[in-house]
């Protein structure tokens, strides 16, 4: 009888091991699904985001950066309290300016840098809304919202349908 019931024993820990393995696939599979969207923020058309920025003015050297991932390609509009002149924007190294409505470049021509102005095209997916900076574009792009006083940014869905953003201001 005991050759029996080492048998049993074996089968019984295979089948034990073979349910915690299934188990653990589809804990998972749930655990990427659910947190896969850690952080997101659906907005609705008309709905915005508000954003504090509280730089570190004590400090020798402080910076504000606000970072989006934009996974729908939806239609962003951005304010300030205060009504920001010129937006940076650090993933392309491109200043626009919501005053005379152009984009500035830096290029390195023969060792030197020179500021290249241009006007806004809509391949650029940037328009302006009176002095509020529009941007459209899918993925992530980081702006430099450095200031020396605290502020608020509002960041609003004028697209016609919904989409998904993950959105934070870091101060350093």
């Amino acid at each position: 009888m005991y050759p029996y019931r080492k048998r049993l024993y074996t089968y019984l820990l295979i089948v034990f091991a073979i349910v915690a393995l299934l188990f653990s696939f589809l804990v998972f599979i749930n655990y990427t699904k659910i947190f896969a969207g850690l952080g997101y923020k659906t907005l609705n058309p008309g709905q915005e985001i508000v954003l504090k920025v509280e730089p570190k003015v004590k400090q020798v050297d402080y910076d504000s950066v606000l970072r989006i991932e934009n996974k729908d390609g939806i239609k962003l509009k951005f304010s300030t309290e205060y009504d920001k002149e010129l937006w940076h924007d650090l993933t392309t190294d491109i200043f626009y300016d919501t005053v005379t409505k152009q984009k500035t470049e830096f290029v390195t021509v023969d060792g030197e840098v020179v500021e290249k102005k241009a006007p806004i095209n809509k391949n650029d997916g940037v328009s302006f809304d009176n002095n509020h900076f529009v941007i459209e574009f899918k993925g992530e792009k980081t702006f430099d919202v450095t200031n020396n006083k605290n502020y608020t940014i509002k960041i609003e869905n004028v697209s016609n349908y919904s989409g998904k953003v993950y959105v934070s201001v870091e101060n350093t």
